[in-house]
């Protein structure tokens, strides 16, 4: 008898088993369902409304931001902002790196003087490359062969995809072990502003020392000439081994007073992103990037505190669309949001984000349904990423915020 009431459990046990995993498997594949059923539980308020925090008419005025940008961004690239710094690697020059150093710009005598020319980088001695969200990109800093030391800013322009740089009789030059394997569609294209673009050279090693302009070469308005610009993307490096690897290639004349002189040059290097340091939230919030993570649009809107008072100034105001990011700056005469980050969805008051750094918030931390992706401090810069706390709390479901157990919880 005993066997058999075994064995009748283990039955159960492996139906249930089973089910189990059934229903696992529905709930996975209907989360988006099942929350979008549970809306009118989850984008509600969080019932922590300030009640020293007052809304008016002048509230729905969204504060002119005095722009104010650093020196060097104003002199150099007007109000363009950064998109990307990067390191500069020198090519190995493959398949010919048994008879061509490493290097990042190549000077060299004469045209086809292939074995010399060659200038790297050195721990004194380093280029950067920046992108800017203008369609502007600058190679600058020095590189070095022997004594001569040249000194490089270069501007390039008019940044195009494959298509838009065919379209106006741009070509891909391929050469090399990594430009052979490159995809053109990959790439992006720019050309030399020779406007704004300087190189100087000195030293007795140099083969001609003094300032120089740069222009592109072969001359884009040249239609007897191919138009290759500057490639920049996977594989843009020419000549390196690294298949696939980010880089740039580009050619040029040096120039004085507006002229060509005798000398040629090349760029032909690798870049890898530089990592920006991070710090905890120390100060005040002063800008948040933020994630809506819900299924549907919805109409958004954040205040702050306006400074030293208990009414609200609008930061921001959107429909937004699922999974759409976005970005809030303080208002404060510091930049800063202040203590909170006041949420308002469709009209109503949704949550508050505490924004005085009280909580280390950074990237991955959650309010609701908004995820913070990236911010800085007053006083530490970069946030670092959030630290969340060991208990398990309820971030969706604010009702069940107490509860030892929550489905929405970190």
């Amino acid at each position: 008898m005993k066997h058999i009431t075994k064995l009748l459990l283990l039955a159960i046990l492996v139906v249930f088993a089973s089910c189990q995993n059934e229903t696992l498997n529905e709930g996975a594949s209907s989360i988006v369902e099942d929350e979008a059923a549970l809306e009118n539980e989850i984008l509600v308020s969080d019932g922590e409304e300030d009640e020293t925090f007052v809304l008016n008419e002048d509230s729905e005025v969204m504060p002119t931001r005095e722009l104010s940008f650093s020196i060097s961004s104003n002199l150099s690239n007007g109000s363009a902002e950064v998109v990307q710094e990067y390191t500069v690697i020198d090519a190995d020059r493959d398949p010919f790196g048994a008879n061509q150093p490493a290097a990042n710009f190549w000077w060299p005598e004469t045209s086809s003087s292939y074995f010399s020319g060659y200038f790297s980088s050195s721990e004194e001695h380093k280029l950067t490359y920046t992108e800017y969200n203008n369609g502007t990109a600058n190679i600058k800093g020095t590189t070095v062969r022997g004594t001569c030391v040249v000194e490089v800013n270069v501007w390039l322009k008019d940044k195009k995809s494959w298509s838009e740089w065919n379209a106006i009789g741009g070509e891909h030059k391929s050469e090399g072990t990594a430009g052979l394997a490159a995809n053109k569609e990959d790439l992006n294209y720019y050309v030399i502003d020779s406007e704004r673009s300087v190189i100087t050279a000195n030293g007795g090693d140099c083969l001609e020392e003094g300032t120089f302009g740069a222009e592109q070469r072969p001359d884009p308005n040249d239609l007897n000439t191919p138009n290759y610009g500057a490639h920049v993307g996977p594989g843009g490096a020419n000549l390196d081994s690294n298949i696939g690897a980010d880089g740039i290639s580009t050619w040029g004349w040096l120039t004085k007073n507006g002229q060509r002189t005798q000398w040629i040059f090349d760029f032909n290097f690798v870049i890898e992103p530089k990592e920006v340091p991070c710090s905890d939230c120390e100060g005040k919030v002063t800008e948040l990037e933020l994630e809506f993570d819900w299924h549907y649009a919805k109409r958004v809107k954040i205040y702050q505190k306006k400074e030293n008072t208990c009414y609200g100034v609008k930061i921001f105001d959107k429909v937004l669309q699922p999974g759409e990011k976005f970005t809030i700056d303080g208002a404060n005469q510091d930049g800063s949001i202040g203590k909170y980050a006041y949420i308002y969805i469709n009209g109503c008051y949704y949550t508050k984000i505490k924004t005085n750094c009280y909580i280390k918030i950074g990237p991955g931390y959650t309010k609701g349904v908004f995820n913070v992706v990236s911010g800085t401090s007053s006083e530490g810069g970069e946030l670092c990423e959030y630290v969340k706390p060991d208990y398990n709390k309820c971030y969706r479901h604010w009702s069940c915020r107490y509860y030892s157990r929550c489905r929405y919880g970190y």
